[in-house]
């Protein structure tokens, strides 16, 4: 039987955060619970794969949120900014108006 593994996709800045995360110590500050989870935290890193682009997209999008606020023009410009980049190029290439749409909804339900 396969082990299972939980991983943790963290889109801000490593600093000292841990490689390893846990449920009671993150959320029940180390008390003995009936569940304990570990999940490892995958972080940017110089890999050339697909989740590490994800996590620059959204780092890329946190920063033209802040430029111009949850809008259209923060979207686009994130599409911009990483097909320039060879970032999700493919994909954002051939589903843009898709992820324009969905990001945009994703405002809706975050604002309301």
């Amino acid at each position: 039987m396969p082990k299972p593994e939980l991983y943790v996709i963290f889109t801000g800045n490593k600093g000292r955060k841990p490689d390893t995360i846990s449920l009671s110590q993150e959320f029940f500050n180390g008390a003995d619970i009936d569940i304990e989870i570990k999940a490892k935290v995958i972080y940017e890193s110089d890999s050339d794969n697909i989740i590490n682009e994800y996590i620059v997209f959204c780092k890329v999008f946190n920063e033209q949120i802040k430029r111009h606020g949850m809008t259209k023009q923060a979207v686009t410009e994130t599409i911009r900014i990483c097909k320039d980049r060879n970032i999700l190029k493919q994909y954002l290439s051939s589903k843009e108006v898709e992820v324009v749409t969905i990001m945009m909804k994703l405002k809706k339900k975050l604002c309301s």
